[in-house]
This record gives structure tokens, sequence and C-alpha cells, in this order.
């Protein structure tokens, strides 16, 4: 297990003690002595499952309409970085910035603490580690460091919702963690970065209401900026060492306060947060995943496809997923977006029996069933007592039907149920080029060059057949 670093307090005399008592430092330090060989074998299972479920949800996203904008504005520059599902390939920073939006495209890729840390981790490792001829060993530890410094950004500040998004905010200091460990740079220089990125971070949930480009935008350019400050850093950029607790500091600016930032560093090293991370089977916001799924239970076990028997429908959510920009879009839906985000669409399509699993159902808006049945929906916030219970009520021919469950609980990834859904969503890519993907993320840790797997996702998905 990776040694636990300490937090203790440090006498104010010792300037050179306390700056390595900040939080950057000791993130600097968890980052520069996550090795892979200290890393246990469960943990690098994790990784290599995080890794495929995020190639497979960059591939399927493959000529959706922001990463296709993206490559169009950063796409000039030939480069060493790949672009995943593209004969192409360009310098790492573009690289990074287009495959976080590919990662994050079609609404499929895992949570982790508020934020989508794959779209934001594994861009900016790859994107590096391929313009190093880096190990899949050196792979695998960058990500697991940008995973746990992800989550702990957010850890540190939770107030930072909802009046910003986790991935814009946390996610670029995950990124830069991620870089500056796939760029192996010093403790000093990953503290400068760390402190840089939380400098460049930005990101608010007001186009997930209006159903607009931005704020899928802000993921890729979350990762884009963190591999930038540490780029910077190796280029000799500095950073104040109190960038996140001090007075006019990142947990100020963004949290309001600094109460919890002891969260962001507690128990550093004893454990890795990437054994928290969730992933998602239906194409739809996260805060939509649990009651279509549980709104699924009811349909399933009471054949409840005709809405004229549908008397009411009341979903009890807590109050952060409540809060989350999107979540209570009345409708109708004009795009995309909004569906997928809005509770009382998703929940009232998996009650009619509809195909919520498929990405093209969502671009539907003209379903009137469908329609009439959200507009009837109510949503509550749940007793903070109950915790991330999340409830679906149906009243069905006079009867109360209901469904409950933690939010997220079923979403618990097994390599089974990634692997699976990794098959599925690169299934235009051919039989025997997805068993080649498959073979080499799942012996990343034996390949001594990660442009082996490159090679292998710098094809064109559109054609690959």
């Amino acid at each position: 297990m990776q040694k636990t670093l300490s937090v203790q307090a440090v006498p104010p005399h010792d300037d050179h003690a306390a700056a390595d008592a900040t939080v950057s430092r000791r993130w600097a330090t968890f980052i520069d002595e996550t090795r892979f060989e200290t890393l246990p074998a469960a943990i690098v299972d994790r990784a290599k499952i995080r890794i495929l479920d995020g190639l497979a949800t960059a591939i399927d996203a493959h000529g959706l309409p922001v990463p296709e904008t993206v490559l169009a504005f950063a796409g000039g520059q030939p480069g060493p970085s790949t672009v995943i599902g593209y004969a192409r390939r360009l310098p790492a920073v573009d690289a990074a910035f287009v495959n976080a939006t590919l990662v994050n495209g079609s609404s499929r890729d895992d949570f982790l603490e508020k934020s989508h840390p794959c779209a934001l981790v594994l861009p900016a490792a790859l994107a590096v580690a391929e313009e190093r001829d880096a190990s899949g060993r050196d792979l695998i530890a960058a990500l697991v460091a940008g995973y746990e410094i992800t989550g702990r950004a957010y850890l540190g500040g939770p107030r930072m919702l909802p009046r910003f998004r986790a991935s814009g905010v946390a996610g670029a200091v995950g990124a830069a963690a991620a870089a500056g460990h796939a760029m192996r740079l010093t403790p000093e220089q990953l503290s400068n970065a760390l402190g840089c990125a939380a400098v460049f971070a930005s990101g608010f949930g007001a186009g997930f209401v209006a159903g607009t480009m931005d704020v899928k935008l802000n993921v890729g350019i979350a990762c884009r900026n963190g591999l930038t400050a540490a780029g910077l850093a190796r280029a000799g950029a500095t950073a104040t060492p109190l960038a996140f607790e001090g007075a006019s500091g990142f947990y100020e600016a963004f949290a309001l306060g600094t109460e919890q930032v002891s969260a962001a560093v507690s128990g550093l090293g004893e454990r890795y947060l990437i054994e928290d991370v969730v992933y998602k089977e239906c194409p739809v916001c996260i805060f939509t995943q649990t009651p279509i799924h549980l709104a699924r239970e009811l349909a399933a076990a009471h054949r409840l496809g005709d809405p004229a028997e549908i008397e009411s429908v009341v979903v009890t959510a807590p109050e952060a997923t409540y809060t989350n920009p999107g979540f209570t879009t009345p409708g109708p839906n004009r795009n995309h977006l909004q569906n997928v985000v809005s509770a009382r669409h998703c929940t009232a399509a998996a009650l009619l029996g509809r195909p919520v699993e498929q990405y093209d159902f969502y671009d539907r808006l003209d379903d009137e069933p469908v329609n009439a049945l959200a507009a009837r929906i109510e949503l509550r916030i749940g007793d903070p007592a109950r915790g991330d219970e999340v409830v679906v009520e149906v009243r069905h021919r006079g009867r109360v039907l209901r469904a409950a469950g933690a939010e997220c609980e079923t979403l618990r990834p097994s390599a089974d149920k990634v692997i699976a859904k990794f098959r599925r969503l690169t299934d235009r890519l051919g039989p025997p080029q997805v068993d080649r993907l498959l073979d080499a993320v799942l012996s990343l840790d034996r390949l001594d060059s990660v442009r082996t797997l490159t090679r292998l996702l710098n094809v064109d998905a559109r054609s690959a057949r």
C-alpha cells in the first residue's frame, strides 16, 4: 500500500517545512511517490478496467458534434499523440483536448466525487505517455494519481456545487496531476503544475439547462488546461504553495471557504479513490441513472406501458442531485442534452419501456406519450437523514408502487460488465480489432511502450471494418 503522508501541523517559523505541508505540496509528494511497483494488484486491475471503459466511450462518440467541433479547431498541427478512433496524431495538448470530448461525448463515461475522471485524466496521461514513449506501467500509475487528485480536489471544497462544475474545476487539477506524473515532474514542479491548474480551473452548468455544447467543451478544456499547467511547470512556471488553502486561493474562490480543506489530504495514501468509481450503462447524466434503473424495475414488475393507467409519478432525490443543473428541467425539451439530464424525461421513458440504453433515442423530441408523462412527474428533495436514497413512486390503477435505492449503487463496475460494455461500444471496429484492443489494455502492465496500444487506436473508427 502507498506510504501514508503526514498531515501534522508544522511550526510557523519553519518556512520550508510549512511550504511542504500545504495541500499542493502534499499532493505533489503523493503523485511523485505513486509508482506502479507500489500499487496493489487490485488497483492495477481497476486502472486497466477504467482505461478500457474510457476507450470504449471515446470510440462510441466518433463523429458526434462536440468532438468534431474540437477536432476542427485543434486539428491543424500534426504531432506525436493519437486521436482515439481517428487516423490522426496531434500535439499532446491538442490530442488530449479532442480525446477528452470523445470520452465524455456520449455521456457514458465514469464518475467519481461529482467529476468525470476518465475524460479528464486518461486523455492527458495517454497523450503525454505516447509523446514520451512511456511504458504501460507508467500510464497506469499516472492514471491512478490523476483519479486520486480529481476526487480530492472536490472533497476539499464540496460547496463548489452547484455554482460550479466539479469536472471543470477539480478536473483541471486532476488532469495536471496525471500529465505531471507522465512527464516525470519533480515534486516542486508538480506543486507548481497543480497550482497553475487551480488558476486555470473553470466551469458552470448553465449549458445543461439550455442543452448547449459549452458544458461538454468544458470537460475538454479542463483536460487541456491541466496538461498545459504541467507543461508550463516543466518549462519553469511557478505557483504559490498556498494555491488551494490560501486566503485568495482555489477553495475560497470556488467553495466559499476552507472549512473542509482537511478532506483534501486526510488519509492520503491509505487507500485509492479509484476504488470508488461508478460507471454508466445508459448514455445519460449520472444523476438520472438511478431514476432510470428504479423506473425500469417498476415497469418490468408491473407492466406500466400504458401511460393512461399511470395516475401520478413522484421522484425523490438528494438535494445535491435535485439542484444539479438540468435535473428539474420541466420540458418540453428542445434537444438531446436536455433530454439526458432531465429526471422527468428519463424516468418517463424508462416507465414506458423506451430504449433508454441507446444514445440515439434521446434525439427523439416528438415522443408524445413520454413528453406527456414527463410533464406530470413531480420531483422532490429527499430527507437528508435518508442520505443518498432515490425513490420512484408510481400510482397505477389505484395502487402505489414504490422502488428505492442508494444513488449509483447499481453502477459499481465489475470487469465482466465493463468488458461487455467495451465490446458493445466498439463493435464498429470489427471483432479482430476489438480483440486486439482488449488484449492490449488488459496486458498494459506488460507493455514496454504505450505506443503498442495507441497504434491500435490510430484508426478511423468510421471505416475500420
